[in-house]
């Protein structure tokens, strides 16, 4: 393993294996990203379905209260929004305001013409090595800018989630309160 100041002296091949690493690894931050949110909105599905279940089996005479609905109102919100927050985590985020990239798929599509003028233009690409490490470089910048967006999302979905357990939380004592009293 090669210290840190041995970077400088990388072969043209282990500059391209640190480039690719490192695309790997913010590609793998991506994906980690839409696993929690998946988590996420599965999780508010049997939670939801369960409370759902429950409210439509029993039976009370129970009266919300104006406070009680907007305990409700305040949960419901909170929900919302991390749902909210965790299907922005699946939405393609694609960025099209940089250079164009003979490593991005809709530049590749877009941008360089048919099949045998990208292949061409991408064999040329690979003899030059300021421009291919250039190209590297601006498809780390992208892929980190596109997992630090998700990332916010994420967190926001879980600081909702988190969030609304407090009314929640409020709620179900209101009417474990009401219902034990009456």
């Amino acid at each position: 393993m090669r210290r840190i100041k041995d970077l400088e002296n990388l072969t043209p091949e282990e500059k391209l294996i640190v480039y690719w690493e490192t695309i790997g690894y913010i590609y793998d931050l991506n994906r980690t990203s839409e696993v929690k949110a998946g988590l996420i909105i599965s999780f508010y599905g049997l939670f939801l379905g369960a409370i759902f279940q429950i409210a439509t089996t029993v039976e009370t005479s129970f009266k919300f209260s104006t406070f009680l609905i907007v305990v409700m109102v305040i949960f419901i919100i909170f929900v919302a929004r991390s749902i909210y927050y965790s299907f922005q985590c699946f939405l393609p985020q694609i960025e099209t305001k940089f250079d164009k990239n003979m490593f991005f798929f809709y530049d590749v599509i877009t941008h360089y013409g048919d099949i045998r003028s990208f292949s061409k233009k991408f064999n040329e690409l690979l003899d030059n090595e300021d421009d291919l490490y250039g190209q590297l470089g601006q498809q780390i910048y992208v892929n980190s800018l596109i997992a630090s967006k998700k990332f916010a999302d994420v967190n926001n979905s879980v600081r909702n989630l988190v969030y609304s357990f407090i009314p929640m939380s409020i709620g179900a004592l209101t009417i474990l309160a009401t219902i034990y009293i009456l």
